[in-house]
């Protein structure tokens, strides 16, 4: 993964330089119907005011205000020019690069910035004369002072209600106006932290520009410093001053110095500073026992464990960007990054190929989300040839990560998957998927594609968020071929129909349909084809064979005689046989009667003989005998007697060989989803006669 991304980094830098290379794109992709907006706070100094403008939330608008991301981590002091918080421009960042600027140009303009717009709270004793108050009071201690930029307009009148009248009380009570000196240290005093009488500042200033915009606040997304029309960010000194925060500040003091770069093998100057990285997560960085020495990293004590050059430093910064822009997609809910690695010089990307890559790797693992998009990549193949020619001399590494505030949590990794596992793959879902096209009828609802995997499996979510682990480790197992066995999956599976048939919804990530009754039937269906699937892969473990005896001749002839072909031809694809192939057949009867007027009018009651949870031999054999008395009382029993006896023919010779009582639900529940399946079927095409009780065995 690594050397992928440097890869990608050193191609990306050939064609901008660094802080260019490092623009953030990913904001795009979070913009709702009504497109964001990138605002310019435009300061004159004399005398002071503030206009506002804005534009269009495009990649050409990103690129023009140098959006990089605001100062890693939470707690770090806030210096970037462009920044989707305003309250950071209306306090710290202007303070916060005086003090880290070389003197210059630069910072003489935002000295008088400071001087014509900020007022001081003062020293912190003076705010909390009592103690307490802000451990870091110095970020909070200058603001912009609102009153001297002349805002118009009432800006009480832009707080809530309850902030309203909180705030005209604190007015009258202190002698103070509104957003003064006065009024913004008597409300540090009341809320205990500078911080808030900040906040307050940046709320009213984001409220004050979306109604003097005319525009919802929901559309602000960004927010840029100018002055009398010149944007800051376009000042070498800045951008030089960002190159050299990222990248300069982490190649001095203690976790830097000479070395052997463990990317590259150069000798030279190197750093174990890693912290500037989303993505590569090389090591613990805050506990000493991960680190040589057993030393903390402000003593150098990750310098043996994994250090860089700068320029495999850049490369990695720029390639991680470019991966989180270009390469970033989704699956099943899950941020998944597809970073190649290219094990031969010839495929390396270059300026002109990068784009073309990007397309092409999001493409290939889109193509394995659905049927659909997989057609799509089809008659897009000629574009993606060159690509497709070198398909032996890469891999992918799935990273898949979600951003939590200023971090990324890394969920898993899948590495080194080669492209023909997405061929094989693709290939044995499309044969699964014409072969129930066939027996089930067509319909997309049985594409087993990797984005439709997610619903198959009992995912619990809280708070909106889906607890994903057991579905990357079922990814993780398709992609590098390892085995499943039925006796894991069927709990699953079974779960999962518990979902549908007592509308536990909201517990789980599938979505309350409209019909939960037909969503069971479905889920069934998909199940038993999810179980061909994996045993067309070579995957599946437990189901063919299983340890039972082969039929008996008897029995076969029985069955030959009695059951249907599109059933037998079910059941023979699935690779059942013995008590399997009875607890299947005996579902299909409970199908039958399920389907009957009767049931249909009253919800299907016959289900509530099936316990969900898990059945053993003994309440087998006694739902058997109900299952018999259920045909005769809806008067059906002449058209099924065949295949009750070849039900019972398979159940009595294999009683003994009964799987789990889980699996002995299963597979009853998977015989009355493809019974119900037929019977849709039959009533949709208008096969069924005029007695809809009339179910014989060759329809």
């Amino acid at each position: 993964m690594l050397e992928g991304i440097r890869a990608i980094g050193e191609a990306a830098l050939e064609r901008r330089p660094l802080v260019d290379a490092l623009i953030d794109t990913q904001i795009l992709e979070k913009q709702g119907k009504d497109r964001g907006l990138v605002v310019t706070l435009d300061l004159h100094l004399d005398p002071p005011r503030l206009e506002v403008d804005c534009r269009d939330l495009d990649e050409q608008a990103l690129r023009d205000v140098l959006w990089v991301g605001n100062a890693a981590g939470s707690n770090s002091p806030q210096d970037r020019l462009t920044t989707d918080n305003p309250t950071y421009l209306a306090s710290q960042t202007v303070p916060n690069l005086l003090d880290a600027l070389p003197a210059g140009e630069l910072k003489e303009l935002l000295r008088r910035i400071r001087e014509a717009v900020y007022l001081d709270l003062g020293e912190k004793a003076e705010v909390f004369p009592e103690g307490g108050g802000d451990q870091q009071y110095k970020r909070y201690r200058r603001v912009w002072d609102l009153q001297k930029l002349k805002l118009d307009g009432d800006l009480l009148g832009l707080l809530s209600k309850k902030e309203r009248e909180g705030a005209e009380a604190l007015c009258a009570r202190e002698g103070v106006e509104f957003m003064s000196r006065g009024f913004l240290q008597a409300y540090a005093r009341k809320k205990g932290k500078a911080g808030e009488a900040v906040k307050l500042v940046g709320k009213v200033l984001q409220a004050w520009v979306a109604r003097k915009l005319d525009v919802k606040s929901s559309r602000l997304k960004l927010y840029t410093l100018a002055v009398e029309g010149d944007l800051l960010v376009h000042h070498p000194e800045y951008r030089a001053y960002v190159e050299r925060k990222l990248v300069e500040e982490v190649f001095e003091g203690p976790e830097a110095g000479e070395g052997h770069c463990h990317a590259c093998g150069r000798k030279g100057r190197v750093t174990a500073n890693t912290t500037r990285f989303e993505l590569l997560v090389f090591y613990n960085t805050d506990k000493p026992g991960f680190a040589s020495g057993l030393r903390d990293r402000k003593k150098g004590g990750f310098l043996r464990n994994y250090t860089l050059c700068k320029g495999c430093y850049r490369a990695l910064l720029a390639g991680e960007r470019f991966v989180a822009n270009e390469l970033r997609t989704r699956l099943g809910r899950s941020d998944v990054y597809v970073i190649p690695t290219f094990h031969a010089p010839e495929a390396y990307p270059t300026v002109e190929t990068l784009e073309g890559w990007a397309e092409y790797l999001k493409a290939r693992l889109s193509a394995s989300e659905t049927i659909e998009k997989w057609h799509e990549f089809q008659r897009n193949l000629e574009r993606y040839q060159p690509q497709e020619a070198q398909k032996g001399l890469f891999v992918l590494d799935l990273l898949f990560a979600q951003k939590a505030r200023a971090a990324v949590k890394v969920d898993k990794l899948i590495p080194e998957v080669p492209p023909s596992r997405l061929d094989r793959l693709d290939e044995v879902r499309t044969r699964v998927f014409d072969w129930a096209c066939e027996h089930l009828g067509e319909g997309l609802e049985w594409d087993l594609g990797l984005k439709n995997l997610f619903y198959l499996l009992p995912l619990r979510q809280r708070d909106g968020r889906a607890e994903v682990k057991p579905y990357l480790e079922l990814l993780d197992a398709l992609l590098v071929g390892r085995p499943l066995s039925v006796r894991a999956l069927i709990p699953l599976l079974l779960e999962t129909a518990c979902v549908h048939r007592f509308e536990r919804y909201e517990a789980y990530v599938q979505g309350r349909p409209q019909d939960p009754e037909r969503a069971l039937v479905l889920h069934l269906l998909r199940s038993q084809l999810f179980l061909r699937y994996l045993k067309e892969l070579g995957q599946l473990r437990g189901l063919e064979g299983g340890g039972e005896r082969p039929m008996a001749e008897d029995v076969v002839e029985v069955e030959r005689s009695m059951v249907d072909e599109g059933v037998r031809a079910w059941m023979d694809g699935l690779g059942l046989s013995g008590s399997r192939r009875g607890l299947f057949l005996l579902g299909v009867l409970i199908g039958r009667i399920g389907s009957t007027p009767e049931q249909r009018e009253s919800g299907k009651p016959i289900l509530n003989k099936v316990h969900f949870q898990g059945m053993d031999r003994g309440k087998i054999v006694r739902l058997a005998n109900e299952v018999y008395e259920k045909l005769r009382q809806y008067k059906i029993a002449q058209y099924n007697e065949g295949l009750y006896a070849a039900m019972k023919a398979h159940l009595d010779r294999s009683i003994g060989e009964l799987g789990s009582p889980q699996e002995n639900v299963y597979w009853v529940l998977s015989g009355y989803a493809y019974a119900t399946q037929q019977a849709i079927r039959r009533k949709a095409s208008g096969a069924e006669k005029q007695d809809e009780k009339e179910v014989t065995p060759g329809e």
